[in-house]
């Protein structure tokens, strides 16, 4: 039996590009992620079995519009992507648009962890795309008595969703028993990104016991905490699995009409992976501008790439939150920059009841001449939150590092 290979160019590129993705993982996220599920869509034909598609006829759920079907038309890998394609088929009989889409179920569950998936988002007035993360068991809270159905008891996490009447905005939310969209009190969080039809960008939600983190292309734009309110607040706590869906009009992707002239549309995805935290990661990074709180501050552009906070003076500080691995002693590292020098970091817990240690800050040369400082301090384990006091100014700080 002669063995084919059909590797192409895109192929070896895309691995190439996958292992310096590893690389900088390793870097980026300080040895905290253990890759352990993936669809690099490195085949052809009907999505694989990491899959499961349903099948649905239009009006199920949220009023959509579209048929969800297993046809080939709707769900295909080719080229290294899955394309997930919204069509429209005339009827003669009802003189309207008839549509056709798919939504892929992962076939695998996780409790906890990153996820992540490399999308090309469709465009248009009527589309509304999503990569998002449901519950295996509907009913693990019982019945909603609003819903009469087990959602939102058992909660959803929504990674990524875009309407095509508002396409440049990303939407992440949460929904629960207490806080979900049929009342309104959904918790959600939004961020503008360049013409996602057009351009590549990374969509992905890091899942913990206390927090889930939203990012676009690396940046932390919403957070959701557990505020210790119940399952009814927070029922994240079993597992879930990823969905990958183009609906067509619904409440929300309809709100402003659906133009019966733009389809077929298309959701492409590069790739989809599910990562594990490493037990005790090595070194927790903090872009300074992410602070929760601050006081006196602002942000501009660094020369290192991102922004930096600047104008600190006497009296100001920053706050933010830190999930500390063990009890013990850490070395908190400072990326400074100083015209004079003569400042001072006061790091301490967030309001001052606890101070662990200060650093002077050197004369650099200038604004943008980064030095790094450091001292050693002892922190006890847990979700906490840190801050810097600032007794004497004139720096500017661009991030921390804590490490054990």
């Amino acid at each position: 039996m002669a063995f084919h290979s059909f590797i192409t160019l895109r192929s070896i590129t895309k691995i190439l590009s996958f292992c310096i993705f590893l690389f900088i993982t390793s870097l980026s996220y300080a040895q905290q992620w253990e890759l352990v599920w993936q669809d690099e869509f490195d085949y052809n034909g009907y999505p694989n079995g990491n899959w499961r598609p349903e099948t649905w006829e239009p009006g199920f759920v949220n009023d959509e519009w579209q048929h969800y079907t297993t046809n080939l038309d709707n769900a295909s890998v080719s080229n290294g992507t899955l394309k997930i394609k919204a069509a429209a088929w005339f009827n003669p009989a009802t003189g309207q648009n008839e549509y056709f889409s798919a939504r892929l179920n992962s076939t695998a569950s996780w409790t906890y962890g990153r996820f992540e998936a490399r999308m090309k988002l469709p465009g248009g007035w009527g589309t509304w795309p999503a990569f998002w993360l449901y519950p295996d068991n509907d009913f693990f809270y019982g019945t909603n008595p609003i819903t009469n159905y087990g959602w939102p008891n058992a909660g959803e996490i929504d990674i990524m969703e875009e309407v095509g009447y508002d396409q440049n905005v990303i939407h992440a939310s949460t929904h629960s028993s207490c806080c979900f969209w049929g009342n309104g009190t959904q918790r959600t969080g939004t961020t503008t990104v360049s013409d996602p039809t057009a351009n590549w960008h990374v969509y992905a939600a890091e899942w913990y016991e206390d927090r889930i983190a939203f990012f676009v292309d690396g940046n932390n734009y919403f957070t959701v905490w557990n505020d210790g309110n119940g399952w009814e607040s927070w029922p994240f706590n079993h597992n879930f699995h990823i969905i990958l869906n183009l609906a067509v009009g619904g409440t929300w992707g309809g709100a402003q009409g659906v133009d019966p002239n733009i389809w077929p549309r298309t959701m492409e995805v590069d790739y989809v992976r599910v990562f594990k935290q490493v037990a005790n990661p090595v070194d927790i990074h903090i872009e300074a501008e992410h602070y929760s709180v601050m006081s006196g501050v602002d942000t501009e552009n660094c020369n290192e790439g991102g922004s930096n906070l600047g104008w600190i003076d006497a009296g100001d500080w920053m706050v933010w939150d830190v999930n500390i691995p063990e009890s013990g002693n850490y070395t908190v590292q400072y990326r400074v920059a100083s015209l004079a020098g003569g400042g001072t970091i006061q790091f301490e817990r967030a309001g001052g009841s606890q101070v662990y240690g200060s650093v002077s800050v050197p004369n650099t040369g200038g604004w943008q001449n980064w030095q790094t400082v450091s001292h050693t301090v002892n922190l006890s384990a847990g979700q906490q939150q840190v801050a810097i006091y600032v007794p004497a100014g004139g720096y500017n700080l661009n991030w921390i590092k804590i490490s054990k």
